[in-house]
């Protein structure tokens, strides 16, 4: 398999994308992977520090080491949003792919020092990290003051050598309230200040278009996790109903993956 690193020096060359999955469990992993096998493409799995807190770094490790084996196409094994520098350099030593530490809400100077910090142990062990500056709205995240000043990304990606940096763009978590509104002419601002992969986060609903104009201004990978886990967790909720007294959770589940490759698939063709 092609080391992260050397995949996402490609496609910031070529304009092509990784998309990363936020999974919560081994049903909505092996949708993914089905979707991404079909596809022959890579993919990335992304765990949020909520689904880490609930199973584990060991045990998310090993079932997405299970997927590697049983997939031909590169699986690649991400830690999502994580603004803990322990947890991080845990999942280093646990053999995780790549960690993202998460410092946007912190002072400019503090989020360098402590991504820096992650970086140093994490390339040390050929992991890859990702950093964020500006900021992604939802979860919290409110107003106008979302968008990443380039001066700001510039001094992030010289001070701590990161491999790829999630952008504030005006792009949101969760499902939108509104049309999304990306601002394209700060995405290519930055993308002329920096050569380092940029990253997309908040996927979920952002129009195909506006997607693929992004692939041109650096964006080397996009988040997509809303998508997903509604889709599993609706038709879940529709099967049981349907199962009523019958349902049992591996006949139940199977029958809405293939539903979940569907959302799935969509995305790996918006950026094909």
């Amino acid at each position: 398999m092609k080391k992260l690193s050397e995949l996402l020096a490609e496609y910031h060359k070529t304009d092509e994308c990784l998309v990363g999955y936020n999974f919560n469990d081994v049903w909505d992993v092996q949708a993914i992977c089905e979707a991404a096998e079909r596809k022959n493409v890579p993919v990335m799995l992304m765990a949020y520090t909520k689904v880490v807190d609930a199973l584990g770094l060991d045990v998310l490790h090993a079932i997405v080491a299970c997927m590697k084996k049983r997939y031909s196409v590169p699986v690649y094994l991400h830690l999502d949003h994580c603004d803990d520098i322990t947890l991080c350099l845990q999942a280093v030593d646990v053999g995780f792919d790549s960690v993202m530490f998460d410092g946007s809400h912190m002072p400019l100077e503090e989020n360098i020092k402590l991504t820096k910090q992650v970086v140093d142990y994490a390339h040390a062990k050929g992991v890859v990290v990702e950093a964020e500056i500006g900021k992604i709205r939802g979860r919290g995240v409110d107003g106008d003051d979302y968008l990443a000043a380039v001066s700001d990304v510039v001094q992030l990606a010289e001070q701590t050598g990161v491999d790829m940096i999630a952008v504030g763009i005006g792009t949101a978590h969760g499902h939108y309230e509104g049309k999304p509104e990306i601002n394209f002419d700060r995405l290519l601002e930055i993308h002329k200040a920096v050569d380092v992969p940029l990253v997309l986060h908040g996927g979920t609903g952002i129009p195909e278009q506006d997607i693929r104009r992004s692939l041109t201004m650096g964006i080397s990978k996009i988040n997509v996790g809303t998508a997903i886990h509604t889709a599993y967790m609706q038709n879940l909720g529709q099967q049981i109903q349907l199962d009523g007294l019958d349902a049992y959770p591996p006949f139940t589940i199977k029958k809405i993956l293939p539903q979940v490759e569907k959302e799935v698939a969509n995305y790996l063709e918006m950026v094909d």
